[in-house]
């Protein structure tokens, strides 16, 4: 018994760190204890610089707004967690609505959290295992010190979201992101950035429309409601001095010749389910079929995709925290707080 409990509690420090305050938020009647906040933006008032703070599944797990103006670190539970394969998660996963990384939250990050959008306005800032309609970085509304804020060095990984949009925003990382809507998917306004090891499901000539000095690889673009002849990639992007590589595109001819690009592809033969895109979507529907043409894509004939490369996607977007699914007790014992006690 002590092993495992020392293994969690070194896990957790180990992920979240000793000197940080951990906020909860938890809108069930009844929680009294100071720690707990009904809603994320009181629980960011009560933070600072280093806090954690800690979204709970709730009856109603709608906890509202959120202005970031502190290094702060946030996690949720995961999306769409009716469909995970872990069965002991509980399926309330906490929402967000609009979540703005103001001028002062560089350095911050968030996970494993569903939110409407987010924007993200200052440097370095890391969104991982979301889940959004709309991704935006730029310059701050807020001056600080005298200066705006950009959002320059967003990291945007293993996300589930619409459109990127980018404004005075450079150097951002894109990677193992399903950009996916019934009408279109962009990612534009971008420079500097690396763009890889995403889907995009491409109902659009102008998915790819302000990008430069860039690196766009490994990618799939599943243009399968596209007609032939049209450019899903603008002019502008093919002579902004990109790199456009080892990406494969669905039954059209949307990506330029060479750099191990693939083009008019089979779009019934690429994932496992061969539409992915129908009313019951499920993110573990973009698992490679066995024998995908995606498969052998990448450099080295090596696996392109979400699933593929350094940082693979996440179903559900369950964040790699410590979580409890089982808690079996005595029914007894001290409401006293502690920080640690031996036993065997």
């Amino acid at each position: 018994m002590k092993t495992v409990f020392l293994s969690i509690i070194l896990s957790f420090c180990t992920v979240l760190g000793l000197a940080q305050t951990i906020r909860r938020v938890n809108n069930t009647p009844g929680l009294n204890d100071p720690s707990v906040y009904a809603t994320a933006q009181a629980a960011h008032d009560a933070a600072t610089d280093g806090d954690i703070i800690q979204l709970e599944p709730s009856d109603n797990p709608n906890y509202g707004d959120i202005t970031i103006t502190k290094k702060l670190t946030i996690y949720g539970t995961g999306y769409d967690l009716a469909n995970t394969p872990n069965t002991s998660f509980d399926k309330r996963h906490p929402k967000l609505g609009y979540v703005y990384f103001e001028n002062g939250s560089k350095n911050s990050s968030m996970m494993g959290v569903e939110a409407t959008n987010i924007s993200v306005y200052d440097e370095n800032v890391t969104v991982s295992r979301c889940k959004m309609s709309n991704l935006y970085c730029g310059r701050a509304g807020q001056i600080l010190n005298g200066v705006y804020s950009e959002g320059t060095n967003m990291t945007c990984t293993q996300n589930y979201v619409y459109s990127i949009y980018g404004n005075n925003a450079n150097d951002p990382s894109i990677k193992s992101t399903i950009l996916n809507n019934v009408i279109t998917g962009y990612l534009n306004y971008f420079s500097q950035s690396i763009i890889s090891n995403n889907i995009f499901y491409v109902n659009d000539g102008n998915t790819l429309s302000i990008i430069k000095n860039s690196v766009f690889t490994n990618n799939i673009l599943d243009a399968r409601r596209m007609s032939a002849g049209t450019k899903i990639i603008t002019d502008y992007v093919l002579t902004a001095n990109n790199t456009i590589s080892n990406n494969l595109c669905t039954s059209i001819n949307g990506l330029p010749t060479g750099g191990g690009n693939v083009n008019s592809a089979n779009a019934l033969l690429i994932f496992k389910v061969a539409n992915p895109w129908n009313d019951t979507f499920y993110d573990a529907n973009l698992q490679l079929a066995t024998n995908s043409p995606a498969q052998k894509v990448g450099a080295g004939s090596t696996p392109i995709g979400i699933f593929a490369g350094n940082s693979p996607y996440v179903l559900s977007g369950v964040p790699n925290i410590p979580v409890i699914t089982t808690l079996i007790t005595t029914g007894s014992g001290s409401t006293a707080t502690f920080l640690y006690r031996d036993w065997e």
